[in-house]
């Protein structure tokens, strides 16, 4: 497979343009032209969210001849992938289709548009708009680019601010302050970070988070070397953040029974001032936000690995990302609807109602706390990429998953995890 280094991906990251950046090539503001077809069909369309609703929304306020339908479909994003892979090998997959950036499981860009299940997209009128490290994770080997970006996602600390103050505490910014904070969670009565493990997709996150300053940040060779059979997890610093990650849990950080705890519960214990934080998406700053009382603020920061808040890398990727269905009916219909999700309007109409950076907004800007903590650190260079945004096969991450589980169950060690990663790695 085509894999750029970690120093090559932070250039082409920086490429999404945060809030004022430039962009190599920025999205035409031009409302794309509508449709002299479309007989009144209706186009469906899969997504795991409801973003996406305010732009489909508006797109049918244009009146392009044809309607854009939300179907129904799991909030869980494992159960969204499960659910869109098998009607992709049936045959039923809706029109348009949200797809998870990069080749880490079954439903990806990278995995399915080889397979042949999306259209390829890169002559589209807005495909040379899409910045370098995008198309580098929605592309296929061969180079068909198969859906259009929306959003620039991040992973780190989300604190309820409101209650921090309240307990006097302060958000830490290097190793020993994040101990330190769940002892001081601890002694005000109060969980310093919530964890909620029966949703496993959340068992990636505090992973991510360290090894974006241990691995990726400390060696921005790392993907080239174990894509050349020179690196491995674990003969690399995954170690250091599995045991981090075991030393968190040692040092009473998180909720009790994590594996038990659905995310869910997670945020709500958060929005009650309960716990005080956790480590996830940047876009779940808003969703947490979303039902909590009108006087909590919240607090988006990188989360740190090491003692010296210099060595910080965030953690970034393509967020969704919206491609056709290549057993569509309505696929000219569907490209069209693509074209407008490709405006400057309707990214930033999306990323707001997201909570995160749109990927392509023109000259448009946006006003959050988040979109100011990505901007600095694309700013600075200090970013890398979701590892499993370029893991060759769909086996690495659900290795990682089991492997979190079963830590958390005393059932496996870091170095029976890291092994099991990299026997997934190798497999072809």
């Amino acid at each position: 497979m085509s894999v750029k280094t970690q120093r090559g991906l932070v250039t082409g990251v920086a490429a999404i343009a945060l809030l004022g950046l430039a962009l190599t090539g920025c999205s035409t503001s031009d409302e794309p032209e509508g449709s002299d077809g479309g007989d009144g069909a209706v186009v469906t369309l899969a997504a795991n969210g409801p973003a996406i609703d305010a732009v489909v929304e508006a797109f049918n306020a244009t009146d392009p001849g044809f309607t854009v339908e939300r179907v129904d479909t799991p909030a869980d994003s494992g159960a969204y992938r499960e659910l869109i892979g098998t009607q992709l090998v049936g045959g039923t997959a809706p029109d348009v289709i949200q797809i998870p950036p990069g080749g880490g499981n079954a439903i990806s860009a990278r995995v399915a548009g080889a397979e042949g299940y999306y259209l390829d997209l890169a002559d589209e009128s807005w495909g040379a708009d899409v910045p370098e490290a995008a198309r580098e994770q929605l592309s296929t080997d061969d180079g068909l680019l198969v859906a259009v970006p929306m959003v620039f996602a991040s992973i780190g600390g989300i604190y309820n601010q409101t209650a921090v103050d309240a307990a006097g505490l302060e958000i830490p910014d290097t190793w020993s302050g994040v101990l330190d904070f769940c002892a001081d969670a601890t002694a005000a009565g109060k969980v310093a970070y919530g964890l909620g493990l029966s949703d496993v997709w959340t068992s990636q996150l505090i992973p991510y988070a360290l090894t974006s300053t241990l691995v990726y940040g400390a060696n921005p060779d790392f993907v080239s070397e174990q894509a050349a059979g020179d690196a491995s997890f674990v003969d690399s610093a995954w170690v250091q953040a599995l045991d981090a990650y075991s030393e968190m849990s040692d040092a009473g950080c998180f909720n009790a029974s994590p594996v038990g705890t659905p995310y869910a519960q997670v945020q709500d214990e958060i929005r009650a001032g309960n716990t005080l934080a956790t480590v996830s998406i940047s876009s779940e700053t808003k969703s947490i936000k979303t039902g909590a009382p009108d006087d909590v603020e919240l607090t988006y920061t990188p989360f740190p690995a090491t003692d010296d808040p210099a060595d910080l890398f965030l953690p970034t990727s393509v967020g969704p990302a919206y491609g056709v269905n290549a057993a569509s009916e309505h696929s000219d219909e569907a490209k069209e609807f693509l074209a407008y999700l490709a405006t400057p309007e309707a990214q930033i109409l999306f990323a707001d109602a997201f909570g995160d950076t749109a990927a392509m907004p023109g000259d448009l800007t946006q006003d959050s706390q988040v979109v100011e903590v990505a901007s600095a650190f694309v700013t600075d260079g200090k970013i890398t990429t979701f590892p499993d945004r370029l893991w060759p096969n769909p086996t690495v991450q659900p290795a990682l998953f089991d492997g979190v589980q079963a830590m958390f169950n005393g059932q496996a060690t870091t170095t029976d995890v890291l092994n099991n990663m990299d026997a997934a790695y190798a497999a072809q």
